[in-house]
């Protein structure tokens, strides 16, 4: 077993250099259009939104909205709001 970066620090005194490995693609699922709401609580969307303070403070806000009404449902604030998994 050696060390990958012993391995990086030999090939760069050679003036070699270690291939990157390409990803694959995945053949995704053909994608169907989103059927556009009819009625109010039918569908809502919900975004991150981040600003600074004047004092340089950064601040998040989690926007959740009606997508039919355009209402916003919710406003959370917070310095520091963790995004959710696979986002």
């Amino acid at each position: 077993m050696v060390n990958h970066k012993r391995v990086e620090r030999l090939y760069n005194d050679e003036g070699l250099w270690v291939r990157k490995r390409t990803r694959k693609r995945m053949k995704g699922a053909p994608r169907q259009a989103l059927q556009p709401p009819i009625r109010p609580k039918q569908q809502w969307a919900m975004d991150f939104v981040s600003d600074a303070l004047a004092e340089g403070r950064a601040i998040r806000t989690l926007n959740v909205v009606d997508v039919f009404t355009r209402e916003g449902l919710a406003i959370e604030v917070d310095f520091s709001l963790p995004e959710p998994e696979g986002g």
